[in-house]
């Protein structure tokens, strides 16, 4: 509040310097996917930020998001695997809260928001779920997996506030500290990852 479109570049953009400069040998040949994710999440956050009630925008927002999520897991993959008892309880619960929340909620004559929605989901699980699988040490990988669920927590609020008209407190208290402590966390687990 009263600092302007500052601080949604500043973070994740100072993020990004940190991770190509200090990271370390371990992860420097896979922390361009990273930069990479935090480039495209700073794309999207400008996109979802200067919509103006324009729906297409909002679903190119969805789509520079998704591509950050794409970033955040070739760069778990690289340094682990995918934990699959994670992914499918992620599933069944995004699974059930997209069929009876959003679904309902987003109109039919939106399929293409409905699609990259649900698409979005998709990619926020499996990045959740593969960074739950970092051949980190713990700390670094616990990090991690914080940052990953900050992120889905944050669109979590942002899919409340939109579709579903609640979690107004929430939204306006939480969203944004949680998008910020999101790329402080993934970065500070890269700075001290140990494979």
């Amino acid at each position: 509040m009263g600092f302007g479109y500052a601080p949604h570049v500043g973070v994740p953009l100072s993020c990004m310097l940190i991770v190509a400069l200090f990271s370390r040998h371990e992860v420097r040949s896979s922390a361009w996917w990273l930069i990479a994710a935090l480039a495209f999440s700073i794309a999207g956050d400008w996109m979802l930020g200067h919509r103006g009630g324009d729906t297409m925008r909002f679903v190119y927002g969805i789509a520079l998001f998704f591509v950050a999520h794409i970033g955040f897991l070739f760069f778990c993959l690289c340094h682990g695997r995918i934990k699959t008892q994670w992914l499918c309880v992620l599933l069944a619960g995004y699974g059930l809260f997209s069929i009876f929340g959003l679904a309902p909620a987003i109109s039919l004559s939106h399929l293409l928001l409905l699609v990259a929605v649900l698409f979005y989901m998709l990619i926020s699980c499996f990045s959740l779920a593969t960074s739950a699988g970092l051949r980190f040490s713990p700390l670094s990988r616990w990090l991690f997996v914080a940052g990953i669920a900050c992120i889905v927590f944050s669109d979590t609020l942002i899919a409340l506030h939109e579709f579903m008209y609640t979690a107004h407190w929430l939204y306006k208290s939480l969203m944004m500290p949680t998008y910020y402590g999101a790329h402080i966390l993934i970065t500070a687990s890269v700075l001290r990852s140990g494979s």
